[in-house]
């Protein structure tokens, strides 16, 4: 209980308004979840000509989680980010998208950085499948423009 209390405190502190503890069930799933496998993947173009300049793939591991990566070349400059999407179809959730700016996951990739992934999302169901796009933006001084998108194929 104290250990409770002490989260609940640290959340209002911190501003948070939602508080996710994970039960030991979910902290076991977690630790014997394995073998990340990239089930699809891409290159990014520019104007769908190479050299590509990063690549975007769509993730699974061994307990049926899915997640989508980004991963850049290069780092980004400063007048540069970029995020990828995770879009579900079929199912409960058919239509849900998550970029790495969802809750769970790791943050767009902006100046200096070079890779991001999405929350991660379990599906048992034999009738979803995924997708995963990335994006590209720059701004040359009128706010951010997408420059450049690529998708993996939609699959389980």
């Amino acid at each position: 209980m104290k250990t409770l209390g002490i989260l609940l405190s640290t959340a209002g502190l911190a501003g948070v308004g939602v508080l996710a503890v994970a039960t030991p069930a979910q902290a076991a799933e977690a630790a014997s979840c394995s073998g990340a496998t990239s089930i699809s993947s891409n290159r990014i173009l520019r104007d769908h000509k190479p050299p590509g300049f990063g690549s975007v793939r769509l993730v699974r591991d061994s307990c049926s989680r899915y997640w989508a990566e980004i991963t850049m070349i290069s780092r980004l400059p400063k007048n540069a980010k970029a995020n990828v999407y995770l879009v579900q179809y079929g199912g409960a959730n058919a239509g849900r998208t998550l970029s790495c700016d969802s809750g769970g996951g790791t943050d767009a990739v902006i100046a200096g950085q070079r890779t991001c992934r999405t929350p991660k999302v379990k599906s048992t169901d034999r009738r979803v499948t995924f997708v995963a796009v990335a994006r590209e933006f720059h701004n040359y001084g009128g706010g951010f423009e997408e420059i450049s998108e690529n998708a993996t194929s939609r699959t389980r």
